[in-house]
């Protein structure tokens, strides 16, 4: 008996149909929840990392003095030169617009560190948080800016961690 291939059942045609929309919908569905997700954590990052606080006293004179000897600590991130007298930092990327944005940009915190410079394509700011203070620096389209406070932990506990009574 020869089969005959170009005959269609009814049913396996709806079946296929029913199927793919069903694919379609957890397909669209986990799309979704990942997008959340993301949205969410990059939410949570930006609170997490842009901290409020006074800002960073402007130095009576740039440049890193003798206590930091001839330049300061060097690292780069997403082309940003930061640069510190003194202390440690961590940096990361987070996304504009209250963390919901797709366009992300570089935040340093600093412990201790003295004197900052950051340098990106319009020039080298100068920023000067003290030898006590924890700073935290963001830029944003090349202009950095420079708040006193930190959010991250940096292994101790120093007078300004401890709540006021």
């Amino acid at each position: 008996m020869a089969k005959d291939y170009g005959v269609r059942r009814g049913r396996r045609g709806l079946f296929g149909v029913v199927a793919g929309v069903v694919g379609a919908v957890a397909v669209a569905a986990v799309i979704a929840q990942n997008w959340i997700q993301h949205r969410q954590e990059g939410i949570a990052d930006y609170k997490a990392w842009m901290v409020a606080g006074p800002a960073c006293a402007a130095p009576a004179k740039p440049g890193f003095d003798a206590t930091a000897g001839d330049h300061g600590q060097d690292m780069v991130l997403d082309d940003v030169k930061f640069s510190r007298a003194h202390g440690a930092v961590l940096c990361t990327d987070i996304n504009e617009d209250g963390g919901r944005g797709q366009v992300t940009f570089p935040v340093c915190q600093f412990d201790r560190p003295g004197m900052i410079s950051v340098t990106t394509r319009k020039g080298t700011s100068w920023f000067w948080a003290g030898f006590i203070s924890p700073a935290t620096i963001s830029v944003q389209h090349d202009v950095p800016s420079c708040v006193i406070g930190a959010s991250r932990d940096f292994g101790h506990t120093l007078i300004y961690d401890r709540p006021r009574k």
